[in-house]
C-alpha cells in the first residue's frame, strides 16, 4: 500500500521519522571540510505546528510531547551508547558547513528557522536498539530546521572520517528503521518499507521512509555521498503532510546545495 505522496517517486514508490550524526574526514569538495581525524576524527508554504518544536537524525532524533494529538520531535535512526565527539576542529568544520545548508525561504514561503536539531545518543533508534548518534560518535555534525504553521523541516548533515565509516553508519541507519512497527518517543508507530530513491536523488546511497502515528506523519529521506550522510525529515500532523512541501524536492534542493 502506497503511504508517501505521490510526489516522492519516479517509476516506484516511496515513503518517515528522523535525522543521523558523523565524524569529520576529508573531502574532494572544498564546501565540505572536515576537520583532521586522528582517533577517528561527519516548495510551499508551510507555518509552525501548534506544538513543541521538535528537536533532531541524518540520516538526519524524535521526542514527542505529552499529548497524543502532537507530532513528534525527529529520532536517530540505528545503532552503542557513546556521547558524541567534539572538538575546536569538528566544530570549526560544522561552521563551515552551516553555509551550505537549506534556508527557510529555500524550503518554501511562510517558514521561519527553527532550533537546530543536536545529536542526542539517548535517543533510541525506532525499532529499538541505539542510535546512529551513540553508535558512531566520531562525526562532524550540523542541522539546521524550518518550521511553519503546518509542520516542521529538517536537515542534518554528518560527515565521517572516511567513506567506509559513512557506510557503516548509513547501514545502521536503515537496520534502525527495518521493523514495519516501532516508537517513536515511546509513542507506538508504524514503519512503511523503505524505498530506494537513487533514481530520483542518484549519489552512493538514498533511501525514504515514512512513519505515521497517532497525531503525526512524517517522511524522512536518507543520502550519502562518499563521507557525507543527509537526513530531511519532514514532520506534520497526522494527515498533514500535503500542507507541507514535497519532501523529495527538498531532499534534492539540499543535495544540491551541499553536494553540488
Amino acid at each position: 500500500m502506497r503511504l508517501l505522496p505521490a510526489a516522492l517517486s519516479t517509476a516506484a514508490v516511496l515513503g518517515a521519522v528522523l535525522a543521523t550524526g558523523a565524524c569529520g574526514a576529508a573531502s574532494a569538495d572544498p564546501r565540505i571540510e572536515s576537520p583532521a581525524v586522528t582517533a577517528a576524527p561527519a516548495p510551499q508554504q508551510v507555518a509552525a505546528p501548534q506544538v513543541p518544536a521538535p528537536q533532531i537524525p541524518a540520516p538526519q532524533q524524535v521526542s514527542l510531547p505529552p499529548r497524543a494529538a502532537a507530532p513528534p520531535r525527529p529520532v536517530s535512526s540505528g545503532g552503542a551508547a557513546q556521547a558524541p565527539v567534539s572538538d575546536a576542529g569538528m566544530d570549526a568544520a560544522a561552521d563551515g558547513l552551516r553555509p551550505f545548508l537549506l534556508t527557510p525561504a529555500e524550503i518554501g514561503p511562510g517558514f521561519a528557522a527553527g532550533e537546530e536539531p543536536r545529536p542526542d545518543p539517548a535517543t533510541p533508534a525506532l525499532c529499538g536498539g541505539p542510535g546512529v548518534v551513540a553508535q558512531f560518535p566520531y562525526a562532524v555534525r550540523v542541522g539546521a530546521a524550518a518550521e511553519s504553521a503546518n509542520g516542521l523541516v529538517q536537515e542534518a548533515v554528518s560527515v565521517y572520517g572516511d567513506e567506509a565509516s559513512a557506510a557503516e553508519a548509513y547501514r545502521a541507519s536503515v537496520a534502525g528503521m527495518s521493523c514495519s512497527e516501532g516508537h517513536v518517543d515511546g509513542r507506538p508507530a508504524v514503519i512503511a518499507p523503505a524505498e530506494d530513491l537513487r533514481a530520483d536523488l542518484g549519489h552512493d546511497e538514498a533511501t525514504g521512509w515514512r512513519v505515521g502515528g497517532q497525531g503525526f506523519d512524517v517522511v524522512l529521506i536518507s543520502v550519502r555521498d562518499a563521507e557525507v550522510v543527509m537526513t530531511f525529515t519532514v514532520l506534520a500532523p497526522e494527515d498533514g503532510l500535503a500542507a507541507l512541501p514535497d519532501p523529495l524536492s527538498i531532499a534534492q534542493a539540499g543535495t544540491r546545495k551541499l553536494l553540488g
